[in-house]
């Protein structure tokens, strides 16, 4: 029976050109390398080698031999990192989500319905995590929208309310909602990774400039200092830790309001069944 070794070896040597230059490779006597190459004819049944005064060279087989060799090592290469892979999406629960709001709602539910598997969660457009849905990459999404398509199967996971955070003496700290073209053009404090929201500054707000952060903790000490305005939802209220020092106003614009959609594939349902029951 021919060994992977062998064929390691045998293409080792087609790339040094020797039988030496390959031993050195391999960390290999010269003698050891020669004898299983001859071993390697022998199992194959046919001559791979031009035998010539102190040099080897392959001849037509040899090269035959030589592609299919390395055919065979990929396949066996990527073997090990298939069945890690394989394994590890068995372990792993991978939700790929709009925006932070939905894993707030729905990742406290996965860890005590699926104590068994790692949760891995990413913010992503939502083009993306729809195709990310049918390629696999994801067994679970959220998005800001249901989407078409019979393979799919989704619920209201939640909704969200986007808000004004003033600071205290803010011209419009009296009002009871404002919308984006009233702000626009005033500076602003914004957490960097808002996912969809982004359409926000981008889209109804284009004349203001934002200072972003990355870091939550870093985000609310700026909150907490500074006289720029901030967003804030009614969801960051509720799951995060955020002192109340701020007057909240209401986004008018109908845009403001979003609700959420937990989706997966119809063929995965089986196993998100109890997840979906608790909404």
């Amino acid at each position: 029976m021919i060994e992977l070794y062998e064929l390691r070896q045998f293409t080792a040597f087609a790339k040094a050109g020797t039988l030496l230059e390959a031993a050195e490779i391999l960390h290999l006597s010269q003698p050891a390398l020669s004898r299983n190459m001859k071993k390697l004819e022998e199992e194959l049944g046919v001559s791979l080698f031009i035998r010539r005064k102190n040099r080897l060279e392959l001849n037509d087989n040899g090269k035959y031999v030589l592609a299919l060799a390395k055919e065979l090592l990929a396949d066996a290469d990527s073997l090990i990192e298939k069945a890690q892979a394989y394994d590890r999406k068995n372990r792993t629960i991978s939700f790929g989500i709009c925006s932070q709001a939905p894993s707030w709602l729905v990742s406290p539910l996965l860890g005590s319905l699926y104590p068994s598997k790692m949760l891995q969660t990413e913010i992503a457009e939502e083009k993306l995590l729809l195709s990310g849905l049918d390629n696999g990459t994801y067994q679970l999404i959220a998005l800001s929208h249901k989407p078409e398509g019979k393979q799919y199967f989704s619920k209201v996971c939640g909704k969200e309310s986007l808000m004004f955070a003033l600071p205290k003496g803010h011209r419009f700290i009296r009002r009871k909602s404002l919308s984006f073209a009233e702000m626009n053009g005033e500076n602003m404090i914004l957490m960097n990774d808002i996912g969809f929201w982004n359409f926000v500054p981008t889209e109804k707000m284009p004349d203001s400039r934002f200072l972003t952060q990355s870091d939550r903790f870093s985000f609310n000490e700026l909150v907490r200092s500074s006289s720029l305005p901030s967003f804030t939802t009614d969801l960051v209220k509720k799951y995060l830790d955020t002192e109340n020092l701020r007057v909240e106003v209401p986004v008018s614009d109908p845009e403001a309001n979003v609700t959420y959609y937990l989706i997966c594939l119809k063929d995965s349902l089986k196993e998100f069944r109890a997840l979906f029951s608790t909404f």
